[in-house]
């Protein structure tokens, strides 16, 4: 990104609103965010239009709130490198991160954990997977930062998937809250 007078508070705002989620969802249940440009940004730079990283921001927040565990649930079309890097320290983060295309992509650890999907009809059934692993593994996450990317959708320009649909993506939407609904699960989207 080319440096501007805006670029400042917009970066300020857009990483603001996911720690306002988090913390906001730590206390009420729920809540969400509008902002975008997150999961790629690493301590050293930027990519991929991500300036910094909101959900790393957002996630060592909530640890310091006294949350003691978080799920970063990164549904992007695209890997979240970035995150990986800024959370491979922290044993209370906690990353699932299914894309389905290889931007940023990085090799998975036990906690963080990357998969791609190649094909469509697969999609909807690594997501849940991705959940049940969440389940299996017994941590006691008090918060799910949700990046609910819809750039997965076949008519996205910069990394869908030929096959999925909307209704695929409402159905993920259901997934995920279902999930988090039914465990209590605190949630920032």
């Amino acid at each position: 990104l080319q440096w501007d007078p805006g670029l400042g508070p917009m970066v300020l705002k857009t990483n603001g609103g996911a720690l306002a989620a988090g913390l906001d969802a730590l206390k009420t249940g729920l809540s969400g965010s509008l902002s975008s440009g997150l999961h790629h940004a690493r301590r050293a730079k930027g990519l991929g239009y991500c300036t910094f990283n909101g959900l790393a921001i957002a996630a060592r927040a909530a640890l310091a709130a006294g949350a003691r565990a978080v799920l970063i649930l990164d549904l992007d079309a695209h890997c979240g490198g970035g995150t990986a890097e800024l959370v491979a320290d922290e044993p209370r983060i906690w990353q699932q991160d299914v894309s389905v295309d290889d931007f940023d992509s990085y090799a998975s650890s036990e906690r963080v954990q990357l998969f791609m999907v190649r094909d469509s009809a697969a999609y909807l059934d690594q997501v849940r997977a991705r959940l049940q692993w969440a389940d299996a593994c017994g941590v006691p996450f008090d918060l799910c930062l949700y990046n609910a990317g819809m750039d997965p959708y076949q008519g996205s320009a910069d990394g869908g998937l030929e096959g999925i649909t909307r209704k695929m993506l409402a159905e993920r939407e259901d997934i995920v809250f279902d999930w988090c609904r039914k465990r209590n699960l605190n949630m920032a989207f």
